[in-house]
């Protein structure tokens, strides 16, 4: 596993997860500030850092998978938490990506 990411590496994984600066410094217990200077370039992400963001991205990956194995019950039903919305948009979009005649939707309580 890489031990480090360029900024773009950074915010495009981030983009990817569904992620505002604020949610994934949330997720990743820093400041905002830390990831918006790692995304500009202006100081390096810790490899902890880099490892969670990467663990991150595989959960999403995971996710994904799940959805497309699920993929012929369609509708999808994305679900709204307890992730942050953006999340399971990126998902859904991931999804119709992949599968784009497949019908999503938002499950209800």
């Amino acid at each position: 596993m890489r031990d480090t990411m360029t900024a773009a590496e950074i915010a495009a994984t981030r983009h990817l997860i569904g992620l505002s600066q604020a949610e994934l410094a949330d997720v990743l217990n820093v400041n905002r500030h830390s990831v918006k200077d790692w995304e500009a370039g202006r100081f390096a992400a810790r490899q902890g850092v880099v490892s969670d963001l990467m663990a991150l991205r595989a959960q999403h990956e995971a996710e994904l998978t799940q959805m497309v194995q699920r993929a012929k019950q369609s509708p999808i039903a994305i679900p709204n938490g307890p992730r942050p919305r953006g999340w399971y948009l990126a998902l859904g979009a991931r999804l119709l990506d992949r599968l784009p005649d497949v019908q999503i939707e938002w499950k209800t309580q």
